[in-house]
């Protein structure tokens, strides 16, 4: 830019003189025509072509502005070229390719700006930032994961009423191993996957966020439509994301609880549905394909469904699910520990004899209806306004 701009100058100021010199070469010698065209145009060149080049050298010795940002800082103010030369650094920094002063092409241009508001970010103190990531007790970062982790699940197995045979058997079966690794491995022995299968409101779900509490383990809790989609190809791919999270959340935090309620609905049994859809297949296949090796990453999956008759076959054998638990309707002897559970947060006068006497006349009930039983119990005293939970307030 500043080569050619100087050039053009110099052009014309040449072809000025040279014009102005055969005017007036023209006007001094006009007598010189007699002496014929040759000698004419020989006695002009001599007389034309110094002054010409005198010309020529003046014009380059003068300083004329350019266009470039590459200004004689010998006459700025000293504080105006230290900023200047600040600034030259920057972009030295950020454009290697071009001098300072010199603007790199427009799309480059656009690419250092975005690579400035970068560093920018990278450099601001987080507390100026917003609200930081979302992470864990432990310092999980789950801001860009897709599904929702959680470190804590704020019940164990202190919360559920009765089940003791089946708190007893996930002791045994998965906490042992996952507790003592080492020793479990050396023996052969891994933590199972689980499916537990029975009525509505047995406490399945509530069973499976207290087992990850009692582990200590991340927990990842979805519905069966949290990974299923109208799209094509896309609930696998959900599945696949998954368990891709499942083995990054395990290796950081030394393992990982996935429970999916409605198992049902994600993994369908294929052989016996005459509807099913080439879809339904994907989602099976893929499913199985991350069951039979989650041991290896101490990925402990939990399912929950109302019908264990309609789950694929080859999902439910052992490699993949290894055990089933059914949770049934509890006894009289869990039904009143699940109400005793249920009243030991809240400030009550119900006697023993009363929760006994409660529990033998709600045959049939599941945990979860017994969990609302109290919960109207508590509203009463609260339509009532008073502040402890009496037999009367029990419909």
């Amino acid at each position: 830019m500043v080569e050619s701009g100087s050039s053009v100058r110099t052009a014309t100021v040449v072809v000025v003189v040279s014009t102005a010199i055969a005017v007036v070469g023209t006007g001094l010698f006009g007598g010189i025509g007699s002496l014929g065209t040759g000698v004419s145009v020989i006695v002009l060149t001599a007389f034309a072509a110094p002054i010409a080049y005198a010309g020529y050298k003046i014009s380059h010795s003068i300083s004329v502005p350019t266009t470039t940002r590459v200004n004689d800082t010998r006459n700025m103010d000293a504080e105006v070229v230290k900023k200047r030369t600040e600034r030259w650094s920057e972009e030295a920094a950020v454009n290697p390719a071009f001098p300072p002063g010199q603007d790199p092409p427009t799309s480059a241009r656009g690419q250092n700006h975005s690579s400035q508001s970068e560093q920018r970010q990278t450099d601001t103190d987080p507390s100026e930032k917003g609200p930081r990531p979302a992470q864990g007790s432990r310092g999980l970062d789950t801001s860009e994961m897709e599904f929702h982790w959680r470190v804590e699940t704020n019940v164990g197995f202190d919360d559920i009423g009765g089940m003791d045979d089946l708190k007893d058997e996930l002791r045994a079966e998965v906490i042992t191993p996952l507790e003592n690794r080492e020793k479990a491995e050396e023996l052969g022995v891994s933590a199972p996957n689980i499916v537990f299968h029975g009525p509505p409101g047995t406490g399945k779900t509530y069973t499976a966020e207290a087992l990850a509490t009692e582990l200590g383990l991340p927990f990842a809790k979805l519905s069966g439509a949290d990974v299923t989609s109208k799209w094509i190809n896309e609930s696998a791919s959900k599945v696949n994301n998954l368990f891709t999270e499942a083995r990054r959340v395990a290796a950081k935090e030394g393992g990982a609880v996935v429970f999916i309620d409605e198992l049902d609905s994600v993994l369908k049994d294929r052989a016996g549905s005459e509807s099913s859809h080439e879809e339904d297949n994907k989602v099976v296949n893929e499913f199985l394909s991350h069951l039979q090796d989650t041991k290896d990453h101490n990925i402990v999956f939990i399912g929950a469904t109302n019908r264990m008759e309609a789950l694929d076959e080859a999902g439910t054998r052992s490699g993949r699910i290894d055990k089933k638990i059914h949770v049934g309707k509890p006894d009289a002897k869990a039904r009143k520990a699940i109400l005793r559970a249920q009243l030991t947060d809240r400030k009550h006068n119900l006697s023993e004899t009363d929760i006994e006497d409660l529990a033998g006349a709600t045959e049939g009930a599941v945990a979860s209806d017994l969990e609302q039983i109290v919960n109207r119990a508590a509203k009463n005293v609260l339509l009532r306004g008073g502040d402890t939970i009496r037999r009367s307030d029990i419909d």
